[in-house]
């Protein structure tokens, strides 16, 4: 996650050794890794939608690098907005840089022609040596001395700079045009989720050249469900011709995959590099929660960390359905220019610590009724390729007629009411119509408890409605365990791992495992034994991520070596039943499980990694840094029996779909956790 690298200055960061050559698009890695070869070219383009000039200084896939430059446009704008003196140093530096580089490497001779090509005056090639005089000085000086004068001269390079990339600019859109009427075949078609644009049908080229109307904005404004197929049939096909990997399903079959997924609902995202998983009953593409046999969506509600609007809109299109959504997110992937249709709401958690972590839709359909779906996905194409992500799908929730009681249609577990006060925290007004419609939902057939956190300090008065205090507080007066209770293990699951404290009591064993470990039996019993499922270094390397030098796993160095403890509590990631060993967790789940590992008592899903700011730390207070969300699933209130079964021959339901492979496989002698070190050696 990106809010994991704020602890380092952008301007500290090692150059990543494969530089140009780098095809990563992990926020990680940007973050943690300096490529001045993206920077410069979007340092002056965070505003606005980003343009790539017909001429550059190293060769590499236009498609791909527009996607690392969308990644790093995300970072620097943020940089811009934390911090503008260290924004100002680093673009002083990468361009100063570029002046004193020596010749003798194949890099600095690359850098060279870009000044060359450039910078052709000796007015520009003396600022360029000014600037590096001025950063020299201010960064001696802890940029204390002539703050106005560097200002003043930054702002004069930029402008002279900007001025010969509009240039280029103008020149691009010039020679676009050009190709236009001579071939008169192109057209700016789909904004898919790599923003590439797509070679239109011959029927479609004349109406929207010469209206400048893309097939994506005709979807948006397609006013009928028919317009909308009719659109999507043609995405699809132009998309296949220019090579795009569409998981295509047909439309209106999901309805009968998530009939077959009861009493649980759950879900796992397919594995585009694991083929097996296209065809398993559990598997579940992001079209198909859309799907039309589940309703007919007017409307949705995406409240989530990470999203690229583009992509996202490209789902509903490949679905068919309508995309008017409201987006409550923190951190933006793209730039795209948004229709009517989209509502952005922007968080930002009170603390550098925190974010804003929830990953929920909520999908209203047009005859009022919703569905809601928890994941642990952000709304981004990586996200939904090769990882192994879960998913809860909720029934179908129709709308309570004639009665405003608010205590109507509520589930046995009290799903609505505490979503409701999750949603009312925020205390936005682009919610008040959602929280209505959760409302007025009859919610009675969710079999499932609610879990969220929210930043801030809790009272005795609520203690007991966040993180793990809430978690504890259901398991109190829900679960029974046998006498040996204390040997049924606390198993963890996460993508990412926070800063514990020096040893397992410091906040682990204290806090969130004696709150996993609470039943209705109150007397004083042996601590839970814990284990916790984190990828390892081989885990890493024989992945799908790794092929592709991408990462969803959070975890530093320093952190890891003040908590070496940790070493003993850890087992590899091993999902080969559900042939998603190589697809890295970004799933998070807890779950606690009998000793011969054949029942299980209950089970989290949810986007809460193993840290105090997603569970919350007790002390004088009770506090939470970050927004998260899952569900907790209990037999009472699923199966109606005592414990689920993971054997699946001990009960009239199917075994319960945990994600990893049972018994749990430990490190080996030599391996150690996954730290994002890993792309510095």
């Amino acid at each position: 996650m990106i809010s994991a690298t704020n602890e380092t200055s952008l301007i500290d960061r090692k150059i990543c050794p494969f530089m140009e050559k780098c095809y990563r698009k992990n926020p990680i890695h940007f973050a943690e890794m300096s490529h001045p070869h993206l920077e410069r070219l979007v340092i002056d383009q965070l505003d606005e939608t980003i343009e790539i000039p017909n001429n550059l200084d190293f060769e590499c896939d236009r498609t791909q690098l527009l996607q690392q430059l969308k990644v790093m446009q995300v970072i620097l704008r943020r940089e811009r907005d934390r911090d503008v003196d260290s924004f100002l140093r680093l673009k002083i530096n990468l361009f100063s840089t570029v002046t004193t580089k020596s010749s003798s490497t194949s890099e600095n001779s690359k850098i060279n022609n870009v000044m060359t090509n450039r910078r052709t005056n000796k007015h520009e090639m003396d600022m360029n040596i000014k600037l590096k005089k001025l950063s020299e000085t201010a960064n001696e000086n802890n940029e204390t001395k002539q703050p106005e004068i560097l200002t003043s001269m930054v702002k004069e390079k930029f402008e002279v700079f900007v001025k010969g990339e509009k240039r280029n600019i103008e020149s691009e859109e010039m020679a676009k045009k050009i190709k236009v009427n001579n071939n008169n075949t192109i057209d700016s078609i789909v904004k898919a989720s790599s923003s590439r644009e797509c070679i239109s049908d011959t029927e479609s080229t004349a109406s929207s050249s010469t209206n400048n109307t893309s097939l994506m904005d005709m979807y948006l404004s397609s006013k009928d469900g028919k317009e909308r197929e009719k659109m999507r049939n043609k995405a699809i096909k132009m998309m296949k011709r220019e090579g795009f990997q569409i998981y295509d399903v047909t439309p209106g079959q999901f309805i009968h995959k998530y009939k077959r997924a009861s009493p649980y609902n759950i879900f796992f995202t397919r594995i585009r590099k694991s083929p097996q998983t296209s065809n398993e009953l559990l598997t579940v593409t992001f079209p198909e929660i859309l799907d039309i046999s589940l309703g007919e969506i007017k409307s949705s509600l995406q409240i989530n960390f990470m999203v690229d609007v583009g992509w996202l809109c490209l789902q509903y299109l490949l679905a068919a359905q309508k995309a008017d959504i409201t987006i409550v997110y923190q951190d933006r992937m793209d730039n795209e220019k948004l229709g009517d249709n989209i509502t952005l709401v922007r968080v930002s958690p009170p603390s550098r610590f925190g974010c804003h972590h929830t990953k929920m839709m909520i999908l209203k359909y047009q005859d009022g009724g919703i569905r809601i779906i928890m994941s642990t996905a952000n709304l981004y194409e990586d996200d939904w390729e090769n990882r192994t992500q879960g998913l809860w799908i909720s029934p179908y929730l129709p709308p309570i007629k004639g009665s405003i009681d608010t205590a109507s249609g509520e589930s046995k577990t009290g799903f609505k009411k505490d979503l409701i006060q999750y949603l009312n925290n925020y205390q936005n007004s682009a919610l008040v119509n959602w929280i209505f419609t959760v409302r007025m939902a009859d919610c009675s057939a969710i079999n499932v408890f609610f879990i969220a956190s929210v930043p801030g300090t809790h009272s005795l008065k609520n203690i007991d409605s966040w993180g793990h205090k809430k978690l504890g507080h259901i398991l109190s007066n829900h679960i029974t365990l046998p006498a040996d209770a204390s040997n049924w293990p606390i198993i963890a699951q996460s993508s990412s791992l926070g800063s514990l404290g020096p040893q397992y009591n410091s906040w682990l064993g204290k806090d969130i495992v004696l709150s996993m470990s609470k039943e209705t039996d109150k007397t004083l019993k042996s601590p839970s034994t814990f284990y916790f499922i984190f990828p390892s270094i081989k885990n890493y390397r024989e992945s799908y991520d790794c092929r592709q030098l991408s990462c969803c796993l959070c975890y530093n160095l320093l952190t890891h070596s003040k908590q070496e403890w940790i070493q003993s509590y850890l087992h590899q990631w091993k999902a080969s039943k559900m042939n998603r060993t190589k697809a890295m967790p970004h799933i998070k789940t807890y779950a606690r499980l009998s000793p011969d590992l054949k029942k299980m008592a209950w089970f989290m899903l949810t986007s809460a990694n193993l840290s105090k700011a997603a569970w919350g730390k007790c002390g004088a207070n009770y506090s939470i840094m970050s927004y998260e969300a899952g569900v907790l699933f209990l037999p009472e209130f699923v199966t109606g029996e005592k414990m689920f079964s993971l054997e699946g021959n001990n009960s009239k339901f199917p075994p319960f779909p945990i994600p990893y492979d049972l018994p749990l496989t430990p490190y080996d002698s030599d391996d150690r956790p996954f730290v994002t070190e890993f792309f510095r050696e």
